[in-house]
């Protein structure tokens, strides 16, 4: 995905769209965890894409010296040790490259463990939650598309690591007037399909990945959670 999202075609630039408003957030969180204000976080994260962007960082990286998440985070280091608070957003200039939602951003920030993760710890764990909500949201956006939102809603549950009680999908079959049997069927493909989802972006974030690579990548995600 790196080499792609560094080239000028028009795939690449929807690639790269689509990381900068997916990924923005680990990147705050780990900014405003160094001590930054939520201003200054809001200003330093549409800094950094920016200058993503604008240098094709993506482009020149080698694919083989690390994955996605490791590289972003070490170049965002880089960009705040060379710059230093408002100054930066100064200098910016031209439209934000993503809409950073402080609002949204501070609710997110607020439920943070306080004092027990390290600005990097807290990236990885935030990378690995984003990846989990972002493919949990594609598959919502299948289900609205067919016209399933309210089954969506239902089944949503389910999709824990914890497995619902027998009464539960009782409860839910009702609801969705719908026997017991062809509900769980229905769970086990929701399940199946966002396991699809979650493979695909991580997938997305690697270099060429073979299906084993992905899948140490998920475990290894899964560990931050």
């Amino acid at each position: 995905m790196r080499e792609a999202i560094g080239s000028d075609d028009f795939q690449a630039r929807e690639a790269l769209t689509m990381l900068c408003n997916a990924y923005w957030y680990p990147l705050y969180a780990y900014i405003r965890r160094t001590g930054k204000s939520p201003h200054d976080a809001e200003d330093l994260t549409q800094a950094f894409f920016l200058q993503l962007i604008k240098k094709k960082i993506l482009s020149a990286a080698d694919p083989s010296k690390g994955k996605l998440r490791t590289f972003l985070l070490t170049c965002l280091q880089h960009f705040l040790a060379d710059n230093h608070d408002r100054a930066v957003a100064k200098k910016r200039g031209g439209p934000a490259p993503v809409e950073v939602n402080v609002t949204q951003a501070e609710e997110l920030y607020a439920t943070e463990p306080v004092d027990t993760l390290s600005p990097d710890r807290l990236f990885q764990r935030r990378w690995a939650l984003t990846v989990l909500e972002y493919s949990m949201q594609l598959l919502e956006e299948e289900f609205t598309a067919t016209g399933r939102q309210e089954v969506f809603a239902a089944l949503r549950p389910f999709l824990g690591f914890s497995p619902d009680s027998t009464k539960r999908y009782d409860e839910i079959a009702v609801t969705l007037g719908t026997a017991v049997g062809t509900l769980k069927n229905q769970v086990f493909r929701m399940r199946k399909r966002w396991r699809e989802l979650l493979f695909e972006q991580v997938a997305m974030t690697l270099d060429n990945p073979t299906p084993e690579e992905v899948k140490l990548e998920l475990t290894e995600l899964f560990d931050y959670v």
